[in-house]
């Protein structure tokens, strides 16, 4: 994303301005943390960066992002969005004698 924005001669304060009128309530710091990798960018907000920018959305990704996807794949940690919850892991189910038994002693 910074090479597409410097190419155009772009500050950040200037892409994050475009973004605002394209109708995404954005800030400078928001545009800096998208390109240091420090955000998250959901897929909506990639769409429009790429027709802000100009561009199509594989633009916005690493040329040889296939081979990064199998070698990185297995060290992905999953982020939940604010007000998701990770799933409970199943539970261990005892069987009704083990409980009967658990309860008279």
């Amino acid at each position: 994303m910074r090479k597409l924005r410097v190419r155009k001669g772009w500050s950040q304060e200037r892409l994050a301005a475009k973004l605002q009128l394209f109708g995404w309530d954005t800030s400078r710091e928001s545009v800096t943390r998208m390109e240091n990798g420090d955000r998250r960018v959901p897929d909506l907000e990639l769409f429009v960066v790429a027709k802000v920018l100009g561009v199509k959305t594989d633009d916005l990704f690493p040329r040889n992002l296939r081979g990064k996807v199998k070698e990185f794949g297995p060290l992905y940690r999953v982020k939940f969005s604010r007000g998701q919850v990770p799933p409970e892991p199943p539970r261990k189910k005892t069987s009704k004698r083990r409980r009967k038994t658990a309860r008279k002693d």
